[in-house]
């Protein structure tokens, strides 16, 4: 998984770049659905959470 990391101009991360391919691949395998009303905010949050860390693992491990 290729992850690309945004910063603002102080160099401060404030966001994550992945490619589609790989989000439909996280939503499949996590059971993410951005539509689902049962699925609130912070269960989405921690689930990409776990996702970026898991990915991050695995491209130290390459």
């Amino acid at each position: 998984m290729d992850v690309k990391y945004l910063s603002d101009d102080k160099g401060k991360i404030t966001g994550v770049f992945i490619a589609i391919e790989d989000w439909e691949q996280l939503q499949k395998q996590y059971n993410i659905s951005l539509t689902a009303t049962g699925a609130p905010n912070a269960q989405l949050q921690n689930s990409l959470s776990t996702a970026l860390a898991k990915a991050k693992l695995g491209a130290e491990e390459n």
